[in-house]
């Protein structure tokens, strides 16, 4: 990449092979620009293309390919037959309440006989919890869990020990030994030959449904009954992906952006309600909707240790109830608000007072700290200084940490790393859970920093800004915001397109809201405006600027509006 030194971040500008930009854009009628786009984001082939500008169902992989899965159907089929109780064990975060709810919903409309378990974040932890599997092993013989088990062989061995017969589903990292299972379902498995392996919790969950429609069409079960439509449960599959800020690519991709129609005009009372209290009107819904609207108010419950009413107001069918829930869900949310910023502030004062800025990773320790909050407060200090953290919470000798990452370090491989120090740990490449003993904790910081700044060496806590291309303001036009709109939705793994227009006049600005910057952009005769958030500081602001710009789509009425975000400005190129 060409890199280009600016005020506040690395610019690194994406290469570009003339020739093949050409081709894309001629073969799939797209400007050249939206082309290099699609380039940037790994896409070639023009069948992947065609998949990617038209996300339908008609793309979507076959679960044929997932291992265990025929074993899986097969004995749920069995149930449902037998009206045989099935228990579903799901995880409190918004990915395992969506998981839960769609097998509810699913079982539930095949006439099966269907409970579910969600333990409590604040006194039994993430997985399976030995006391509560004996508990439900009197309720039942089968149990199915979502978005959870991959790391429990230990719980597993001992369920079936009292009777339990388990069928494993789950997305997270497998360790070398699986559960002992009926069935494991999970895409990441090394013997899994499911080609898509990026689903969210809510995506295997899906598969196993689409695999248990298949198993029971074959054994004639729907002759006198209705078969259900698997679109009816996009929604959820929508929001439980986007909430795990899964990548949207391939599978996910379609189920997302399909399922954002569905969540839009969705009839599900609880839903219908949780956009009622989120403020957001009927119409299109968009990712960030989703990210920042919908689901940190379902989390809320899970994080103070109420996960019941979030699972409540996803299968309730009755109006009433549903808004109670969603007022219960709203206010649980600007309590988790509070708290988290009490933490965050005490976290910036123990970065300042133990001289925490310049080490390659953060690992934040203190008793009090809400082991269900600090999560979002890692996530927001890996934003704010580019590096990874990890924040843990102390009480009675032990400590539970919440750890969050940069894009260049895979965080479960870092934890893999250090796991001598840790007593037990699981996630992904981005955010990863642990427990550690107290007398852990500073060993457990050097070993981490050590491992990180190895990874990344010179590169800890600077920021990149990586540029997508270089742009005149007339390309800008309204063709290629027909086609950017072809492009949603953004987040990982498909991120927003980030372009620089150079030497570009700043003609005026203005304040808005306090605290942002309004600007009006003029070059070669084309004027448009750009919004610099939090930016009023630079206020009053004119002359000509090298500019980096996120294009975007913002609906107005249910209508789009081509938008500009300002993110980076410089007054001078110096390439390198």
């Amino acid at each position: 990449m060409t890199m280009v030194k600016r005020r506040r971040q690395r610019w690194r500008l994406q290469p570009a092979p003339a020739d093949l930009i050409q081709q894309l854009s001629r073969r799939h009628q797209v400007p050249e620009l939206v082309a290099r786009i699609l380039l940037n984001r790994g896409l070639v082939e023009a069948e992947a293309i065609e998949a990617f500008l038209e996300p339908t169902l008609h793309h979507l992989q076959p679960p044929a390919g997932m291992r265990d899965l025929p074993v899986a159907a097969a004995r749920l089929t069995q149930a449902v037959q037998a009206q045989e109780p099935i228990i579903i064990y799901g995880d409190y975060d918004v990915d395992g309440l969506t998981a839960t709810a769609l097998l509810r919903h699913f079982l539930t409309g095949l006439g099966g006989q269907v409970m579910s378990y969600i333990p409590n974040r604040l006194t039994q932890g993430y997985g399976l919890h030995g006391p509560a599997l004996a508990e439900l092993a009197a309720k039942g013989r089968l149990l199915v869990t979502v978005d959870c088990g991959i790391s429990n062989a230990a719980e597993v061995a001992q369920a079936r020990e009292w009777g339990l017969e388990i069928i494993v589903t789950d997305h997270h990292e497998p360790p070398p030994t699986l559960p002992p299972a009926l069935a494991v379902l999970n895409p990441k498995r090394a013997d899994c030959g499911y080609a898509y392996k990026d689903l969210a919790g809510v995506g295997v969950a899906l598969n196993l449904i689409l695999g248990l429609r298949a198993c029971l069409r074959e054994a004639g079960w729907f002759r006198r009954r209705p078969e259900p439509n698997i679109k009816d449960y996009l929604d959820l599959v929508a929001l439980g992906t986007a909430a795990d800020v899964s990548p949207l690519t391939g599978v996910n991709r379609i189920l997302v952006s399909q399922g954002l129609r569905i969540l839009a005009e969705s009839q599900r009372p609880g839903l219908q309600a949780l956009k009622e209290v989120a403020g957001l009107p009927n119409g299109p819904i968009s990712l960030r909707d989703v990210v920042f609207r919908l689901a940190p108010r379902l989390n809320a419950a899970g994080r103070l240790g109420q996960t019941r009413a979030a699972l409540e107001l996803l299968l309730t069918d009755d109006w009433q109830q549903a808004r109670q829930l969603a007022q219960i869900l709203d206010r649980l949310n600007r309590d988790r608000q509070a708290e988290q910023a009490a933490i965050l502030a005490a976290a910036e004062d123990q970065i300042r007072q133990r001289g925490f800025q310049n080490h390659p990773a953060l690992v934040l320790a203190a008793p009090g700290w809400h082991p269900g909050i600090i999560g979002i407060v890692a996530a927001k200090l890996t934003e704010r200084y580019h590096r990874p953290v990890a924040l843990i919470s102390l009480a009675d000798g032990l400590g539970r940490g919440s750890a969050r990452s940069v894009a260049a370090f895979d965080l479960y491989a870092g934890l893999c790393a250090c796991q001598a120090h840790l007593l037990q740990f699981g996630g992904h490449p981005a955010a990863a859970g642990f427990t550690i003993a107290e007398p852990q904790v500073e060993t457990f910081r050097e070993a981490f920093a050590e491992v990180v700044q190895i990874t990344l060496g010179q590169d800890v806590g600077l920021p990149d800004l990586t540029l997508d291309a270089e742009v005149t303001l007339p390309q800008l036009d309204e063709e290629f915001f027909f086609h950017l709109n072809r492009l949603r939705p953004f987040g990982p793994g498909n991120p927003l397109p980030v372009l620089a227009s150079l030497q570009t006049q700043v003609l005026d600005s203005w304040i808005v809201g306090q605290e942002h910057l309004k600007l009006k952009l003029s070059q070669n005769g084309k004027i448009m405006t750009a919004i610099a958030f939090d930016q009023a500081g630079l206020h009053p602001l004119r002359g000509h600027f090298d500019l980096a710009l996120s294009p975007r789509i913002s609906f107005y009425q249910g209508r789009p509006q081509p938008e500009l975000h300002l993110l980076d400005l410089g007054p001078a190129i110096e390439v390198s």
